[in-house]
């Protein structure tokens, strides 16, 4: 089992968004994001990694697309067990 904590962010990431990724990822947690945007999300993982050394999965969806979300939140339920903070966000 996991020890890292996971925080899932899923819908639209803005500054407010990733400030609150870049929070939870220098307490060392795992992120799970999933973001309509691919090339947002891309280098999302890619600084968030760089910075802070942290696992980070991208799932390339809609948070207001039901199965989206069923298929990402599945995912992450198989990939780390479980969800210790979600942040669901879809201005």
């Amino acid at each position: 089992m996991m020890d890292k904590k996971v925080c899932i962010l899923a819908g639209n990431t803005g500054a407010k968004e990733y400030s609150l990724l870049e929070k939870y990822a220098s307490q060392g947690c795992v992120i799970a994001l999933m973001n309509k945007n691919k090339e947002l999300g891309r280098k999302i993982k890619e600084e968030l990694e760089k910075i802070y050394h942290v696992g980070v999965f991208v799932f390339h969806g809609d948070v207001e697309n039901e199965e989206d979300k069923d298929i990402f939140f599945a995912a992450v339920e198989e990939m780390y067990g479980r969800a210790d903070h979600i942040i669901c966000h879809n201005d």
